[in-house]
């Protein structure tokens, strides 16, 4: 069996990746929320951070998709849309993988490619701001010692 296929999971149809599974699976992920490069790789000091498991993603993202009126997902610089203008986000082509506190998440951004999605922020500057070429690059900033073992 191909190693990659038994980590295959989906929230909404799209695809996480395999190392943002395999840190799950090893609850090597939820961890990340206490380590101590978060104010440097995420450009602002976390408040209560929650780095979610699966069925914490697919809830958190049922909710951005599915529960929010145009009007308040408008307040998280969110969109319907599929295309957003810079600062915003689709909620169409977004996983929530966490948050740094209330109101403050951070997402899978799959609108540039559908297999190795980028990392992006709502901070309290108030748009959406990419903080890593992929889950896999924010993973090893938040903690280095990975990239050794």
């Amino acid at each position: 069996m191909n190693g990659d296929a038994e980590f295959c999971e989906f929230v909404f149809d799209m695809a996480l990746p395999a190392c943002l599974v395999e840190s799950i699976k090893d609850r090597s992920w939820m961890e990340l929320a206490n380590s101590p490069r978060i104010e440097a790789v995420f450009g602002q000091a976390p408040v209560r951070p929650g780095f979610h498991s699966i069925s914490g993603m697919t809830g958190m993202t049922k909710w951005w998709r599915e529960e929010l009126d145009e009007e308040t997902l408008q307040c998280y610089f969110g969109t319907s849309e599929e295309r957003a203008t810079l600062g915003y986000m689709s909620r169409m082509k977004t996983v929530i993988i966490g948050n740094l506190g209330p109101d403050l998440p951070f997402v899978l951004d799959y609108r540039e490619s559908p297999v190795d999605p980028s990392v992006a922020f709502l901070g309290e500057e108030g748009s959406w701001q990419r903080i890593s070429e992929n889950v896999c690059n924010l993973i090893l900033a938040l903690d280095p010692q990975r990239a050794d073992s």
